[in-house]
């Protein structure tokens, strides 16, 4: 190998490591007993474990951080996401919503289900019992409709 190539993948390799002491704002995981949306509305075994398989990795205080999850720049990837899903919705803090955004919130998931905006490919790719098939899809979308109607009686 020629002096030039071992000194470019010296300082990639360099590079890599050092980038690992950057810190990534990867989340911690805070459920609190009793507001998750298991304990505040009906969830049927079979919703409650497509949520889990598809949702609850970014959108709850259950995430699961796999093994890439720790590597840079792949960890700050996984940070960003789930800090910017729990900002839009926290299944863990159910419970705190008003009754108006738990309606907007069971109408949103709906959409972004039933048109396969959610979950992310990136996720997808990573996690395949994240993939929603389309009966899966008819399920959740379901559900919403129907806690949606018992919210609003």
């Amino acid at each position: 190998m020629k002096k030039r190539t071992k000194f470019i993948l010296a300082i990639v390799a360099g590079a890599a490591i050092l980038i690992q002491l950057i810190p990534s704002g990867r989340p911690s995981n805070n459920p609190v007993s009793g507001k998750d949306i298991a304990s505040s509305v009906e969830v049927p075994a079979s919703v409650y474990t497509l949520l889990k398989n598809a949702c609850f990795d970014c959108h709850s205080q259950s995430s699961r951080f796999p093994w890439y999850s720790y590597v840079a720049p792949v960890s700050w990837l996984v940070a960003s996401d789930i800090n910017k899903a729990r900002e839009q919705l926290d299944f863990s803090y159910w419970g705190d919503l008003s009754l108006k955004d738990k309606i907007k919130m069971l109408d949103d998931i709906s959409e972004e289900v039933s048109e396969k905006e959610m979950p992310l490919e990136s996720y997808k790719l990573m996690h395949p019992s994240a993939r929603l098939t389309d009966e899966e899809c008819e399920i959740i979308v379901e559900w919403t409709e129907s806690v949606s109607e018992k919210l609003m009686e």
